[in-house]
């Protein structure tokens, strides 16, 4: 048994060099899963093969068959189900001995996939010194995740966000190497979880886009000129200095009744925000330090009052243009998901992190404020509860107007600051649980709850704003002083740099147009080959191949983003139909040359659609 350690290290270090540069890392740089503690991972001979086991205290668990492999191979397939679509993707707990993935890559169709979760370097060792690994490692079908290698800086959602596409989850399934969840039963929940919350997000995700895709164009594109003019995050974070007391203004229906108090602290604290609650500070003669916008559909009244057009603003290239364009003060931007941008920003080692959310903006205020190293938190007007059945503060744009109990939104009962039941909904419920599972996680973050009202959010103490502000707000701090030293996003020659990256746009949208003109020729070439049965040959073969590097190149494209934002709906009832298999060859492809006639057609439409904003960009950003 053994001797294949060499031979498993060299297919390893073909497609996943970073593996082999782990395991040759000394063992205190290193991070054991808490359930690999006292597990002794051996190899018995049985029968002259070997068969891979595992000590756990006083169980021996096997991770094989001892008699009849081929029957439990077959067994563990037919547990998948039985359709397979075109394109599958099999998400697999455990490597094991690498028989399940082998078996999985006979049984499917070239197109079908799979990605292997490895969640241990012991069992990972064991498996390459004793079986012969190389045909998966180099199998491009395969994609090895080892997950000691991203188990101190991800979470198993975040990763596998980047790997689950919408597109796939028609045809996605899961799947778990015998005995591994025995083995790791915590680490095997979390990873099942991780996959819900990955799928969740995917959908969340398409769902976003169909709804607000072209809104996120039309501000990215008017934004552009803001991010050239953008103060420093990285400065305001190292300007700031420590252990400011932080109060974040939220517009909940009782900010009415404490408003006034704010003006005590005011340069004794940093006072952030939500950019709702801008109007009713303003009227109050409050000037805010910071303001944070994330919404994409802010509109005019939210900017119209004189102190609040000053205030400094952090926002992201998503934020509202009719909200951002009334704006007058600085601006600091941060990202918000407009992956073009942020890869720029990366290239250029330009700090461009998202806030901290829980997908409130009074989240997002709340995680400025940790970045701020503020430990000290008091909240303000954070009712998330419809007190006396009210959705906002009276001075606010929605406030304003009454909203009856049965059209408040999404409903449901929870528990207010005295213990006393209060209208909340499904909404402020995900809120709130994010400042609670914030709070756990910072033991050493004060988080004072000053709102007097609204639902009881557990961590937080619970005192009233006068109070909270005599007893935290006791030292004399200029914002503006701070602010002073924030100097810009970009120096003169990363200036030009965002320049040029930003002409590049227009360029990259007229290469996309044409890719697309050129592969709608193809397409219609090789649908007169399919009718007329004349496509079995290599001349159809080369433009099936053509055509699907073309479609590569055009989902490759740096500026692809916005034409997908663009088609809204569209791509999801292209992507619902893309993986669907017909009953003979020539249907088959039928209808796939007319699902990617369709889709190419309609990205051509967002394409002449996003033209207008390339027109601005040639005009604003001249040489």
């Amino acid at each position: 048994m053994g001797g294949f350690l060499d031979r498993n290290r060299e297919a390893l270090s073909k497609r996943y060099n970073n593996i082999i540069s782990y395991l040759d890392k000394p063992g205190e740089e290193k991070t054991l899963l808490p359930e690999e503690e006292g597990i002794e991972v051996g190899i018995q001979d049985v029968c002259g093969r070997a068969v891979m086991c595992v000590q756990k205290g006083d169980r021996l668990l096997q991770f094989d068959s001892l008699y009849d492999s081929d029957g439990l191979l077959d067994l563990w397939f037919e547990s998948l189900g039985d359709e397979w679509d075109l394109g599958a993707k099999l998400v697999m707990y455990g490597l094991g001995n690498g028989m399940y993935a082998r078996h999985f890559l006979k049984k499917t169709r070239e197109d079908c996939s799979i990605v292997i979760h490895e969640p241990s370097e012991k069992m990972f060792r064991a498996a390459i010194e004793n079986f012969d690994l190389s045909d998966i490692f180099t199998d491009t079908r395969v994609r090895m995740v080892f997950w000691p290698l991203y188990r101190d800086d991800d979470e198993i959602k975040m990763f596998y966000e980047q790997i689950i596409e919408y597109m796939d989850l028609a045809s996605h399934k899961m799947a778990y190497y015998a005995n591994y969840p025995r083995l790791f039963p915590n680490d095997s929940l979390s990873f099942t979880r991780g996959i819900g919350g990955a799928r969740n997000y995917a959908i969340a995700n398409q769902i976003v886009h169909e709804r607000f895709g072209a809104d996120f164009n039309r501000n990215t594109f008017n934004n552009l000129k803001f991010i050239s003019q953008s103060r420093s995050y990285k400065d305001l974070i190292e300007k700031m200095p420590e252990d400011i007391p932080a109060i974040i203004v939220a517009a909940g229906p009782s900010l009415d009744k404490n408003i006034q108090d704010i003006k005590a602290a005011k340069n004794k604290c940093v006072i952030i925000s939500t950019d709702t609650a801008l109007k009713p500070l303003s009227l109050a003669g409050i000037e805010a330090d910071l303001a944070v916008i994330v919404d994409g559909k802010k509109d005019a009244r939210y900017m119209e009052e004189e102190l609040s057009k000053h205030v400094t603003l952090m926002c992201t290239p998503r934020s509202g243009d009719t909200f951002m364009n009334l704006h007058e003060g600085p601006k600091i931007f941060t990202n918000n998901l407009c992956n073009h941008i942020k890869k720029f920003m990366d290239n250029n080692d330009i700090m461009f992190e998202p806030l901290s959310t829980g997908g409130s903006v009074a989240n997002s205020c709340f995680g400025l404020a940790e970045a701020l190293n503020c430990r000290r938190i008091i909240l303000v007007g954070q009712d998330l509860a419809y007190t006396g059945d009210k959705t906002h503060s009276k001075v606010t744009v929605r406030g304003a107007k009454h909203t009856a109990v049965e059209d408040l939104e999404h409903v449901i009962m929870g528990v207010d600051i005295n213990g006393n039941p209060i209208r909340t909904s499904r909404e402020f419920k995900m809120y709130r649980e994010w400042f609670e599972d914030e709070i756990k996680k910072h033991p050493d973050l004060k988080v004072i709850d000053a709102t007097e009202g609204g639902v009881r959010i557990e961590g937080t103490e619970l005192m009233t704003l006068k109070d909270a502000i005599s007893r935290e707000c006791t030292k004399s701090f200029d914002f503006n002083s701070v602010l002073k030293e924030i100097g810009p996003l970009f120096d003169d020659r990363k200036q030009e740099k965002y320049r040029e990256f930003v002409r590049s746009i227009p360029v990259q949208m007229e290469e996309i147009s044409k890719m697309i003109d050129d592969s709608l020729e193809d397409y219609k070439k090789m649908k007169k080959m399919v009718e007329s049965n004349d496509y079995h040959n290599p001349k159809f073969i080369k433009l099936y191949h053509d055509t699907g590097e073309m479609c590569e190149r055009i989902e490759n494209s740096p500026v692809i983003e916005y034409v997908h934002n663009q088609l809204q709906e569209k791509s999801s009832r292209m992507l619902d139909k893309v993986n669907k298999l017909e009953e003979d060859e020539k249907t088959e492809l039928l209808a796939a040359i007319s699902i990617g006639e369709n889709y190419l057609n309609d990205m051509k439409n967002a394409v002449n659609e996003l033209e207008q904003y390339m027109d601005n960009i040639k005009s604003e950003f001249a040489d």
